[in-house]
């Protein structure tokens, strides 16, 4: 066998070996750096959606505080000096056609000042967050909510009243019948004790018709000698 044969293909053999290798690696890198690149831009991605969430959030809290800043003062004594609506009577929109904060609070604040709620209604509303949000939209809605919720309130008490009076009345009844309980043993015991008076004058009479009846048979035996004795 020729030597310098085997040498030359075994060399040959390790330069293709070292080729695939170096393919393999330059693979694999490549494919690492697309990963990275993708993982990257997903992450740019996410990070960008979390700050407009954040930003929106932060609009929707400013408009909030706009219309809560509006509807104290709507509420205060200087309720006639609050700004009127736009003058095609509409609500304020945005852009985007969402309803505008400052254009709503306006219009609810006019409702204010206009009569539309009592002073009692306003405070009610200014307590509850959900009946502020409906009245930017729909204020006579938050008005028959509060018209139910007050009949619904005047409802239950008339029956905490009636149910009071029955109590009372139950009380009071129960109360006569502890009288008139206490009063049938009065009578009870008293009828005991004419029953007894009763029997004692039975035997008493009893006793005075025997002694009559005795007195009667020895008169007349009296008299029956006496005639004899003649």
């Amino acid at each position: 066998m020729d030597l310098d044969g085997m040498d030359a293909l075994n060399s040959s053999e390790d330069r293709h070996d070292d080729r695939d290798s170096h393919s393999r690696a330059s693979g694999t890198r490549a494919a690492s750096a697309a990963e990275s690149s993708e993982n990257e831009a997903e992450s740019q991605s996410t990070s960008a959606e979390r700050k407009d969430g954040a930003k929106s959030r932060h609009c929707r809290s400013l408009s909030m505080d706009s219309f809560m800043g509006k509807l104290n003062y709507a509420t205060g004594d200087d309720s006639p000096k609050l700004p009127l609506p736009s003058p095609s009577g509409g609500l304020s929109r945005s852009g985007s056609g969402s309803l505008d904060g400052g254009g709503a609070a306006s219009l609810f604040g006019t409702e204010f000042a206009n009569g539309e709620f009592t002073e009692a209604e306003k405070k009610k509303i200014m307590a509850n967050e959900r009946l502020a949000e409906i009245a930017l939209t729909d204020p006579k809605r938050v008005k028959r909510i509060l018209a139910n919720r007050q009949s619904a309130a005047r409802s239950k008490e008339r029956k905490m009243r009636y149910i009071q009076e029955l109590e009372h009345k139950v009380q009071v009844l129960q109360t006569e019948a502890t009288t008139l309980s206490a009063q049938l043993t009065m009578m009870q015991r008293d009828s005991g004790g004419l029953a007894t008076q009763n029997n004692e004058l039975k035997i008493r009479l009893q006793a005075m018709e025997q002694q009559a009846q005795l007195r009667d048979g020895f008169i007349k035996a009296k008299q029956t000698v006496y005639i004899k004795m003649q």
